[in-house]
């Protein structure tokens, strides 16, 4: 498992990973993890961004009063590698499995469309159906955009379109000064 892990690490974990692994040789006491230590460590990996270290340090058992320093101290590689290197094994393999390829995402789809379809939730069933779609590659949004640049001429002859005359041309502009600024009286 150790080998899986270090695949994922990228190098700075890695030699982070190094220097915990050096502590935990140089350690003075063979101390394991304690029961409220084992339960930091389940909920700061099982709650992992939903809960603060401190929030997980209460869950465990520790005092409030106290909570925020012993999450600090149970986080630091050098006070407790051993503790750092389970929680950095624990996420390693929350990362693998909170990796997307094709194949889950369509799993989770599939199982969230079938989900809606039996609560009767035909819009959600009906956009998870789409996403499948989109991931299959059945959908291409296409948007294409046509800019043209015109010549002098081209833009003389789209004028004569639109103003036929020279009455049609000075009366539109009229209309839009008006428009444009109509506190302006001559």
């Amino acid at each position: 498992m150790t080998n899986e892990i270090d695949k994922q690490l990228d190098e700075k974990e890695k030699k982070l990973r190094k220097k915990i692994e050096k502590q935990v040789e140089n350690k003075k006491y063979d101390d394991k993890i304690t029961p409220i230590q084992q339960r930091f460590i389940d909920h700061y990996t099982t709650r992992y961004g939903q809960w603060s270290a401190t929030h997980c340090a209460i869950a465990a058992g520790y005092s409030k009063s106290s909570a925020h320093v012993r999450a600090a101290e149970l986080l630091d590689w050098k006070k407790h590698p051993d503790i750092a290197i389970e929680i950095q094994d624990r996420l390693a393999a929350l990362r693998e499995a909170w990796d997307v390829n094709r194949d889950k995402h369509l799993a989770m789809l599939t199982r969230i469309r079938d989900a809606a379809l039996e609560k009767g939730n035909l819009g959600v069933a009906n956009k998870s159906e789409e996403l499948r779609g989109k991931v299959a590659g059945l959908y291409v949004e296409r948007n294409l955009n046509i800019t043209k640049e015109l010549t002098s001429d081209e833009l003389t002859d789209k004028m004569k379109d639109l103003f036929p005359s020279k009455e049609v041309f000075i009366q539109e502009n009229q209309r839009l000064m008006k428009e444009l600024f109509p506190d302006d009286e001559d």
